[in-house]
């Protein structure tokens, strides 16, 4: 924390009025990235009218983010101790405000007929792990390969998911 005051320029005591806690400090922190990484992909979406081309950029924004560290951290957060309710709540919140990209795509794909029909929390879950799971496989196995490597992958993990939810 005291690097964190240094940082920002702030004392203990004004950073521990806004954030009790280091939990909510760093939670914020991810709070914050997720709905600018949101806002981000409604700009996207905006110009773009086809589904198919909306996955894809739905990938390449996924793509574009991927070595973010806030991800890596999340996770580690979420899987390092026992937390409170509270905290798994917005654990929660963050991980379906994350998803509703995916969400509302899978479903404005179904509802104009160009994806088959399914269970949407469970479509939602699979494209999800797969966008979110292609960057930190390629981290672990190529962690040389730069961003347009990566980039081939969630493109190719586009096409095959759509090869297969195809109307």
């Amino acid at each position: 924390m005291n690097e964190v005051c240094i940082a920002a320029k702030v004392s203990k005591g004004s950073l521990y009025h806004h954030f009790p806690s280091k939990d909510e400090l760093f939670l914020s922190i991810v709070e914050e990235d997720t709905e600018q990484w949101l806002a981000e992909w409604d700009v996207i979406r905006g110009r773009i009218t086809g589904i198919e081309e909306r996955f894809y950029a739905l990938g390449e924004h996924y793509a574009g983010d991927f070595q973010n560290p806030l991800i890596g951290g999340l996770e580690e957060y979420a899987r390092s101790r026992t937390h409170s309710e509270e905290i798994y709540l917005r654990l929660s919140r963050l991980y379906e405000s994350g998803a509703m990209a995916c969400r509302n795509l899978l479903q404005e794909g179904m509802d104009s007929g160009y994806l088959v029909s399914g269970n949407l929390d469970h479509y939602v879950v699979i494209v999800c792990g797969m966008l979110e799971g292609i960057g930190r496989v390629r981290e672990i196995t190529a962690p040389t390969e730069g961003p347009a490597d990566v980039m081939k992958y969630y493109r190719d993990g586009i096409r095959l998911l759509l090869q297969g939810m195809r109307a």
